[in-house]
């Protein structure tokens, strides 16, 4: 009965959010199935067929998954909606869900756990979790639908601090940790594909220089390692979580770095289980041409306004940020 009832709400949840929000663009809206209207709207593809599909179709793709990720552009509005549209649905189709969370790191686990169970407040818990600024605005739908369904959360990611030391002193520094601060980040932070590598050197727009093909450990720059420190551990988190609730799906909300084209945090997750079976959706910009290896589902969005126009702006911006980064110092 109560499961009934959990099901019934959170379908009640679904349609008032779409209520709420206005018309998605799908390819059951006619009027909008090519054009996208404001920063909140999105249209979704089935890649593999290269053709619109619509949210409910969608998430019947899902119901075999282990783990869906959901890719994001962290400070975008129609990344967000999709996200608070498309949970309740993958709930009412299979409620035993575990979600996890780039957005919070694995030393604050205790804290989201006790805001889930009630044990205290929003407030408490966006400054003792270290919660994103854009927590109120954006993360809080999939918080608050784990707390009412009462679902298994997971603090994903591992912390700044140590992606900080990483990234100044190497990964070998993790070994100097005592085994707390050992525990918050994975135990391998040193291996990923080629493809990986590629894709991150050519997002950082620097050269390294050309390593094995195969998975294993590598050689490549600390920022490179203080960006696996993020994937690597996820990963883990994930996986650690499945084996814990090895009946739950696990739904994943991260940057779309970390699982596009199946790489970074899928990548890793895959290591550790091949077996497993993963869906990726990734957002791109309607102005770009689909890439349709990005992920199994991919949904389309207006590009972000322009950061800066004048470059001497964009310049005093990247000093000051450089400034910060000096200042800043590996402390856990």
């Amino acid at each position: 009965m109560i499961q009934t009832m959990h099901l019934k709400a959170a379908l009640l949840l679904s349609t008032s959010t779409f209520l709420m929000q206005g018309c998605v663009t799908t390819n059951q809206d006619k009027t909008l199935s090519h054009s996208i209207v404001t920063l909140h709207d999105y249209t979704l593809y089935d890649a593999n067929k290269k053709q619109q599909i619509d949210i409910k179709k969608l998430v019947s793709h899902l119901n075999n998954a282990d783990v869906i990720f959901v890719g994001e552009y962290h400070t975008h509005s129609a990344s967000h909606r999709l996200q608070a549209n498309i949970l309740p649905l993958i709930y009412r189709q299979n409620p035993n869900l575990t979600l996890s969370f780039e957005q919070f790191t694995r030393d604050k686990q205790y804290v989201l756990e006790q805001y889930i169970k009630n044990e205290i407040g929003e407030q408490t818990l966006i400054k003792q979790a270290n919660a994103w600024d854009n927590y109120q605005s954006d993360y809080r739908p999939l918080v608050e639908f784990a707390k009412q369904y009462k679902l298994t959360t997971v603090a994903a990611n591992t912390p700044l601090s140590v992606v900080r030391c990483v990234a100044r002193k190497g990964p070998e520094y993790i070994n100097t940790f005592d085994k707390q601060h050992q525990n918050w980040v994975a135990k391998d932070i040193t291996t990923s594909s080629q493809a990986y590598q590629d894709k991150f050197i050519e997002a950082m727009s620097h050269h390294a220089p050309k390593t094995d093909k195969k998975s294993g450990p590598i050689k490549l720059s600390n920022s490179f390692y203080a960006q696996l420190a993020r994937d690597n551990t996820m990963a883990e988190s994930i996986y650690k979580a499945l084996k814990s609730n090895p009946a739950n799906q696990v739904v994943h909300f991260n940057g779309a770095f970390h699982s596009n084209y199946h790489l970074g945090t899928v990548d890793a997750l895959k290591r550790l289980d091949p077996q497993l079976k993963v869906a990726v959706i990734s957002p791109q910009f309607i102005d770009d041409a689909i890439d349709w290896n990005t992920g199994d589902f991919i949904y389309t969005i207006q590009a972000l306004p322009e950061r800066y126009v004048k470059k001497e702006n964009l310049n005093k911006a990247i000093k000051e940020m450089m400034k910060k980064r000096k200042e800043t110092q590996c402390e856990l």
